[in-house]
């Protein structure tokens, strides 16, 4: 039985492995290969790489370092998870695996639009974070796609990089409140009411050039920031038990303790509030120290520290 069984491999799962490893905990990381960071993305805002790193580069990185500290990795989904005596078992693809403590570290899905051909852009042209990505529009032509007001927020901020930003709404699904449409109307945003089609690219196919409407109409850009929300992969700890919120976020402490003893949360599953790599990473460590503590035997643990 490994003291920690950590479901995801990206940036909160690899820094409380790394972590763990280095408290001489056995370590077991379980990990689809999916997620952000198997993304073709560049991240510039993590500190420390003056040049940026790819999330795939930044990925392999943390995992060589966890592993460094004894840290095992294994590339299988996991389909089920079961409270057992002493701990956990995770049913994966590969194998059945026991652990004393359980993180959930496996993120989030981003909806991205209905666009044929999007999955090589992601990362390269098609963007969905301002934080990340939002440097990358100045005085660029820009599209967004979205149907709430929370989109329509998003696209405003774009202000701040580029002027010519043109927004794109389902007609079946936009729902923007008057005083959004008022917004953007002020700021000479225009809505385009219309179901996607594809995305047009440039004759050597090294950048896209527009979004095709269906209907043959094409919208000119030169980046897209698709602005449809996230959904939080949380199934398997739903299915355990733990607690969410009403959007499907884990709910847990200051600490990373959620309501199961023994099952901890880190990373953007949790509804942090800014979804960057160095959140992520930091979240990871806190989680990993209170997991740590958690496997103290009674005797080591002092009333000061709890």
């Amino acid at each position: 039985m490994y003291d920690a069984l950590i479901l995801g491999g990206g940036p909160a799962g690899l820094s409380a492995a790394v972590y763990m490893g280095r408290f001489t905990r056995s370590v077991l990381v379980l990990d689809a290969g999916e997620g952000r960071s198997s993304f073709s993305q560049v991240n510039e805002n993590y500190l420390g790489f003056p040049d940026g790193i790819t999330t795939r580069e930044l990925r392999e990185l943390g995992r060589r370092q966890a592993e460094r500290f004894g840290a095992e990795m294994r590339d299988s989904r996991v389909e089920r998870i079961e409270a057992i005596e002493g701990g956990y078992r995770a049913h994966t693809t590969d194998g059945v695996f026991d652990g004393r403590t359980l993180l959930f570290a496996t993120g989030v899905r981003d909806v991205w639009a209905s666009l044929a051909g999007i999955d090589p852009w992601i990362g390269r042209c098609v963007f969905w974070c301002i934080t990340c990505d939002g440097y990358h529009a100045r005085g660029k032509k820009l599209v967004c796609i979205g149907n709430t007001d929370e989109a329509a927020v998003t696209t405003l901020q774009m202000l701040l990089f580029t002027r010519d930003i043109t927004l794109v709404a389902d007609p079946d699904l936009e729902r923007f409140s008057p005083e959004k449409r008022a917004d953007l109307k002020a700021h000479n945003i225009p809505v385009v009411l219309a179901h996607l089609e594809c995305m047009d690219l440039a004759p050597d196919e090294s950048c896209i050039t527009g979004i095709r409407l269906e209907g043959g109409e094409v919208l000119h850009c030169d980046l897209v920031f698709s602005l449809l929300g996230v959904r939080p992969n949380t199934q398997l700890a739903r299915e355990l038990g733990v607690s969410l919120d009403e959007q499907g976020y884990i709910l847990i402490d200051e600490e990373g303790y959620t309501n199961v003893p023994g099952v901890f949360a880190a990373g953007d599953l949790t509804g942090m509030y800014t979804q960057q790599v160095a959140s992520a990473v930091h979240a990871g460590a806190e989680a990993a120290q209170t997991m740590n503590y958690y496997l103290y035997a009674d005797y080591q643990k002092n009333a000061e520290d709890v």
